[in-house]
């Protein structure tokens, strides 16, 4: 993972601003950027529906004559001290984790290239761009949806009786495709959901889980897991998300590679998810989707 943000994006801003304008030029150009949108990679097999290729891209990391130059909250106009022909490199940024001290580019996305003739005085506009997972960097390697007969959540630590899977609804509450997760806080109940499939991973250079959620409690996202076969399998929270203010779906991107490395990074895991009331709220829900593991491709041994 590249440099993080972990100032106001405003201060950042100010101070990038600055930095710009040293030189000769005194007169800018301008970049104005729209933002970015998902389309479908053809190289990945699983299905890519237009509704389930959801994002959370918050901001643009500019890079000019591969140079860095800043980080901008989208949409925004870029000023540049440069003219003429230039190399510039717009690049996905997002929030880990739920906090905004935590900016980011998402390397698992494609960015924006193109060759400017910058122009002092004068802005050239880019409307939203279109970027995908690379294929090159990015290894998908659990994937729920909630769309098919089979889903890969079932209670976890069930004793004396067959686990349940998640709960699948299909109402309004369902923000993409046809169906999504819910769990129902039970007061003494099974709250917490591990995947049937276990995650294999052997490269430890980066592994984030990706979902769409709508709550009205704060519920738990981690790994399950152990250091080795004479250990006892552990659960390791990576975070604890809060529900929405607006009481609207939002995505989450989750730094797993923390906790995974607390485990010693055993090349097999679970995911989990666990909700939690500590209010005591009524008609308690959290609703899940999109669930995504990516991380860099594994190394081959042979």
């Amino acid at each position: 993972m590249k440099k993080i943000l972990s100032i106001i994006i405003l201060s950042s801003l100010i101070l990038s601003s600055c930095d710009n304008f040293k030189g000769e030029q005194e007169v800018p150009s301008f970049i104005k950027f729209d933002g970015f949108y998902m389309v479908e990679n053809p190289d990945f097999i699983f299905s890519q529906s237009s509704d389930l290729l959801t994002c959370d891209i918050r901001d643009v990391w500019v890079y000019i004559d591969g140079n860095y130059l800043g980080a901008y909250p989208l949409p925004c106009s870029i000023p540049i001290l440069k003219e003429g022909k230039h190399k510039i490199d717009l690049r996905p940024g997002i929030i880990y984790n739920g906090m905004n001290n935590m900016r980011e580019e998402y390397v698992f996305y494609t960015s924006h290239i193109d060759s400017l003739d910058l122009r002092p005085g004068e802005e050239i506009h880019i409307e939203k761009q279109p970027i995908m997972y690379r294929t090159d960097r990015c290894n998908i390697a659990f994937k729920e949806t909630f769309e098919s007969y089979f889903i890969n959540f079932q209670q976890a630590n069930v004793i004396n009786e067959e686990p349940k899977t998640m709960t699948v609804i299909n109402n309004d509450s369902v923000a993409y495709g046809n169906s999504c997760g819910a769990i129902y806080y039970e007061e003494q109940g099974h709250n917490r959901y591990i995947s049937i499939d276990s995650i294999f991973c052997n490269n430890k250079q980066g592994v984030i889980l990706e979902i769409d959620y709508n709550s009205n409690i704060p519920f738990e996202v981690g790994i399950y897991g152990r250091s080795s076969s004479a250990e006892a399998n552990k659960f390791i929270s990576a975070v604890r998300l809060t529900p929405p203010n607006n009481g609207k779906w939002q995505k989450s991107y989750i730094i797993l590679t923390k906790v995974w490395n607390t485990l010693g990074y055993p090349q097999n895991f679970h995911i989990y998810l666990e909700a939690f009331n500590p209010n005591n709220t009524k008609n308690s829900f959290v609703h899940v989707d999109n669930i995504k593991v990516v991380h860099y491709p594994n190394y081959d041994y042979k």
